[in-house]
């Protein structure tokens, strides 16, 4: 089949030759042993001439199947590494050094992928030479044998002519010095990733405030995770797996990001303190043909809630006038603010807004709020629009209720398996908290079924790329951020029982109170 492909595959346009690339990565994964030839037609077809988007796909497919086939690793990354010595384009330059940072360490002979990305430190322009940099370092914080080397490869990076790899390099060289094991796994192995939107947007806010108090980074929302579309999942996870890898596409705008220019634009709304820190799904609260349809979407904040309720009046011969949503808020929220919406004329759209202030005890914030549409109607000729009479009768909508959940106040965060494995463990011997509990799961046909509605209830992204559909019991790892910035560590132990299936649920935070709710709120 090779033979054919190569027969042709020179003939055609980049765009077939992207299709010939997504079959031969569907072929890897349904045939793993044979990773050897369609690794060595890939990396001929990597070699040939094309477009970014092509080079892109044969790459996106290496570094598929290097983290789905271990026996692979070895290869593709030397694939990559000749890849790279003649690379040019600089985006996918970047990606492979990244890749090479962090599978490189964990391979039988490390120090056989130094003299390539120390090359590019040589040879490249800025940005490549500043992933390379950053590249080595994982190398140092991950082999200490090659610990001396990594530190005078770095020590020659900080005479650069670039402020970014001198000061990237001179970041590296110092903390790798310390030889401090915390810092350089916070620091270098696995640092905080945040939004750099919503990070550059509070330094701002930080710098005009005039605060006294030092700069919180963990009050900045972790970067978003991006999720294979439907078509990518089909393609490269099996049937009976939940994908968890983010995408390996470029992530578009974050949520968060544009919710939050959204409502800078919202008078009232600007001075909610701190940063937007999670955008929940919209939750529709009335029915799609009803006569007012209402969507409530949940943007929290470190010590708010902003509820947002979308509203479209359907009826042609109304005009509302005054629509504001009324809460009957639970025990320990305190409604800040309402900002009702002026007019809803007919087949329009457009948002009501009610802010409400977290209660300081924990164990109140999952709740269930009422909800009631408040309005006052005008009756006008369906044809032009225009009210009867200038006076008008309030009316109103009961509407469902609005569910405040643990997930609203959870953001996502991208991790590997590895890695929150050292974070677990580094946990247990920190200052952490841990919360554990046993239940059952029943009316759960299978283990697939009940990861699915554990993550679907949490919103959280499980590490690696993992296949449940065989097996009896499954360890389900969660990393996730609460707001406020407090970094939530979630293990799930599921087993397939008589009656369902039996599920040790177990949190690590630095919070007690967080262990605790996250434990309680799955129960």
């Amino acid at each position: 089949l090779m033979k054919q492909i190569a027969s042709f595959v020179s003939e055609i346009s980049d765009e077939f030759k992207i299709v010939v690339v997504q079959a031969i990565r569907a072929l890897c994964l349904k045939f793993p042993r044979k990773h050897s030839t369609l690794m060595t037609f890939l990396s001929a077809m990597l070699r040939d001439e094309g477009g970014l988007e092509y080079k892109a796909s044969i790459a996106d497919t290496i570094i598929t199947i290097i983290e789905d086939n271990p026996e692979a690793k070895e290869i593709g990354l030397a694939h990559l590494c000749e890849f790279i010595e003649d690379c040019e384009h600089v985006s996918l330059a970047v990606r492979i050094l990244h890749l090479l940072g962090k599978e490189g360490p964990k391979t039988i002979q490390p120090s056989r992928y130094i003299r390539f990305i120390y090359n590019r430190v040589i040879l490249e322009i800025a940005v490549i030479r500043a992933a390379a940099v950053s590249a080595l370092a994982q190398f140092g914080a991950l082999c200490p044998d090659l610990l001396p080397n990594i530190l005078v490869l770095l020590a020659r990076c900080q005479m650069d002519t670039d402020d970014e790899v001198r000061d990237r390099a001179t970041y590296y060289y110092h903390l790798l010095k310390l030889q401090e094991k915390g810092l350089i796994f916070n620091y270098i192995v696995d640092p905080m990733q945040v939004c750099l939107v919503s990070l550059e947007k509070s330094l701002a806010q930080h710098v005009h405030d005039k605060v006294p108090t030092k700069f919180d980074l963990k009050s900045v929302p972790p970067a978003p995770v991006v999720s294979t579309t439907e078509d990518t999942a089909k393609e490269t996870v099996p049937e009976g797996s939940i994908s968890s890898a983010p995408s390996k596409i470029a992530p578009l705008q974050s949520t968060v990001s544009s919710y939050a220019e959204k409502l800078q634009g919202v008078p009232g709304l600007q001075s909610i303190p701190g940063t937007l820190f999670h955008v929940s799904e919209p939750v529709e609260l009335t029915e799609s043909e009803t006569e007012y349809v209402v969507t409530c979407t949940k943007l929290t904040y470190p010590h708010h809630l902003v509820l947002q309720f979308e509203c479209k009046n359907t009826l042609s011969d109304q005009l509302l006038e005054n629509v504001r949503v009324q809460i009957e808020a639970s025990e320990g929220y305190r409604i800040v603010k309402e900002i009702p919406i002026s007019k809803l004329p007919y087949n329009e759209t457009h948002c009501a807004y009610v802010v409400l202030q977290f209660p300081e005890q924990l164990s109140l914030t999952v709740t269930n709020f009422g909800a009631t549409l408040r309005f006052i109607v005008k009756d006008c000729d369906p044809s032009t629009g225009i009210p009867d009479a200038d006076d008008g009768y309030d009316d109103d909508y009961m509407l469902e209720d609005v569910e405040i959940s643990i997930s609203d106040q959870i953001e996502k965060v991208s991790m590997d398996r590895e890695a929150f494995d050292r974070a677990w463990e580094a946990a247990g011997d920190e200052d952490f908290t841990e919360s554990e509990d046993t239940f059952n799961l029943p009316g759960m046909s299978s283990l697939e079924q009940a990861v699915s509605k554990v993550v679907k209830f949490l919103a959280l992204e499980p590490t690696g790329l993992t296949k449940v559909s065989d097996r009896s019991s499954f360890t389900l790892c969660l990393p996730g951020m609460f707001r406020g910035g407090v970094e939530v560590l979630i293990r799930a132990k599921l087993a397939v029982a008589n009656n369902g299936v039996s599920m040790q649920f177990t949190v690590r935070s630095a919070h007690a109170e967080i262990a605790e709710l996250i434990c309680a709120a799955v129960g």
